[in-house]
This record gives C-alpha cells, structure tokens and sequence, in this order.
C-alpha cells in the first residue's frame, strides 16, 4: 500500500513512516525540511520537500496513495500564521485528497484542544475550551482542522480518524523543552519546582504505530476521534525518576497550584480515557512495558543532556 505522510520529518510523522517502511509500505514524505529523517534513506521511500501549502506538490504527492497521516503542523503561536498555515494549507490537503481518491486520513491530533480539564478522566466529549489552553492558537487551529474533517466526510465522503494525545516519546528520546529544562537544573542540583497533583497520560510511540495500523481504512473507526495513551503518571513521579537516575542531590519541592508561575505544560491533571478506543477498536496498551520503554528513554535523554552542558 502506498502511504502518504505529511510532517514526516517530525518526532511523529518519522517514526510512523520508518515503521510503514518495515511493514512493507511504500511511503511517499511530504515534509519541508528532512528533519529526523536526514540521512535515511530506503527504496520505497520517496521525500518530497515542501508544505502542504504548496497546491501542485500536495497533488503531487497525494496521487496514487490510498492513505494518508496527516503530522504536518508549524506550531505558531500567531494565531494569523497558524490559520494561514495549518488551516489553510489543511484544507489546500483536503481537496487535493478528494480529488486523488484518498480512501482514509488518520490525523495525530493534542489533548491541548481540552483547553483545560472540567473532569478528570477527560473523555472525548469533554467541552473543547480551546480559549482556556496553555497555547490558544495550537487549540484553535487543531479545533479547526477535526472540524474540518468532518464536514470533508460528510459532504465528500472522505472518510478520517482522529487520535488525541498529551505526550509522546520513543526509545531513545523523550522530547519538550520543559523536560530539558528540568534535567539540566537536576543535573546541577538546583532544587525542582512542581505544582502539586498534576499530572498526564504518556504516549509511547510504538503504541501509536499499533493503533494507526489498526485503524489504518478500517471501517469501524471512520469518523471516529479517540484518546490515546500508554499509562499515566504524575510529574512529581517524572522529577523522582529524573533525581534518580542523573545521580542529582536535587531537593523537590512542590507549589500550590494556586500559585505556580512556572511552565504551563506541568499545570492541570491531564488523564485521558481511552475506553471509547479499548471498546470500538480493540486496543489495549501493554502500561508494563511502556513503563519500562519511558524510564530507559529518559535516562538516554539525561544522558544526552549531561554531554551538551
């Protein structure tokens, strides 16, 4: 099957086209720059650099291809470049898709679109506030884009399936500034500032690889949005874990919610339900081993940050 993947240079978009690849995909890359994918190469992977504002290399890319993953997003925090690009240039995706005969688009979408937890599991149907989000612009234009896939089904027949997640990692790195952050004070033994009981539903890679094959033009997850997560732990665990395995004499100290001013990513219980996706699609995490997966990858990534400083 041949696959479209746009964003495939990103953190998602390459570790969805390196695992297609080992399927026996072939995979067409839309992406403007390599990115985490500069230096590989495979024979049935074709790179196409350029956005998906670009009408004639969207038709391009998109001809001939039966499924897409749509990872491709700038991450603005201006509202007017996130519309221009994200939105616009979705929708630039859209017609050419329907025109080329797409029969599936799988959308790697963000719990930010919550905008701020109400209750705790946060199930699918939990208001999207997205003008209450950490980052209102990312909220909104993802807001835009799900909306825009339904009204593309509904009225084209282009059947999508959205996945919302908070974070994700692989086995080698955990990526966020924040987290970066935290490590280098750690490994200065600066003491770490946490906001109490907050928390989030971590995402192991190879676990969004297993549910994007399993919705991949399933019929029973056309239309359909899913939370997707691996486990969850709080970020008091993630700062121990940190003081552990960097050796840091590191005190922790934890801050009324109340009257945090630090990152805004280590606010809010970010738990997400995913028994709509283990009831309609089947998939159950294995929490065991992406346990096991996020400590060895967080030790690789302190690591990686003890030879920068």
């Amino acid at each position: 099957m041949r696959i479209l993947i746009t964003g495939g240079g990103g953190f998602v978009g390459s570790r969805l086209a390196k695992a297609m690849l080992q399927k026996g995909h072939e995979v067409i890359v839309l992406d403007k720059v390599k990115g985490e994918l500069e230096g590989f190469e495979h024979k049935n992977m074709r790179m196409i650099i350029g956005g998906v504002e670009d009408e004639k290399l969207v038709k391009e890319a998109v001809t001939g291809c039966e499924l897409v993953y749509y990872a491709a997003w700038s991450f603005s925090e201006k509202i007017l470049d996130g519309f221009k690009i994200d939105v616009l240039g979705f929708l630039n995706f859209m017609e050419a898709c329907c025109n080329a005969g797409v029969k599936h688009v799988i959308f790697p979408s963000s719990s930010v679109i919550y905008g701020e937890p109400t209750a705790v599991p946060i199930s699918e149907d939990h208001p999207l506030l997205v003008e209450k989000s950490r980052a209102p612009v990312h909220a909104v234009t993802k807001l835009a884009v799900e909306k825009s896939m339904a009204i593309y089904y509904k009225e084209r027949g282009l059947p999508f399936t959205i996945f919302r997640f908070w974070w994700g990692f692989d086995d080698d790195r955990i990526p966020g500034g924040t987290l970066r952050k935290i490590i280098d004070s750690a490994l200065k033994g600066e003491a770490l500032y946490v906001p109490k009981e907050t928390s989030g539903s971590i995402l192991y890679m190879d676990d969004l690889i297993r549910v994007f094959e399993i919705a991949s033009l399933n019929e029973r997850a056309f239309g359909k949005t899913y939370n997707l997560l691996s486990f969850n732990i709080t970020w008091k665990e993630i700062l121990e874990m940190i003081v552990e395995l960097s050796n840091s004499k590191s005190k922790i100290l934890e801050v009324d919610p109340s009257e945090w001013k630090g990152p805004g990513f280590l606010t809010g219980k970010w738990i997400l339900d995913d028994n709509k996706l283990r009831k309609e699609l089947g998939f159950v995490p294995n929490e065991k081993l992406a346990r096991e997966a996020f400590r060895k990858a967080l030790k690789k990534t302190i690591e990686s940050r003890m030879a920068s400083l």
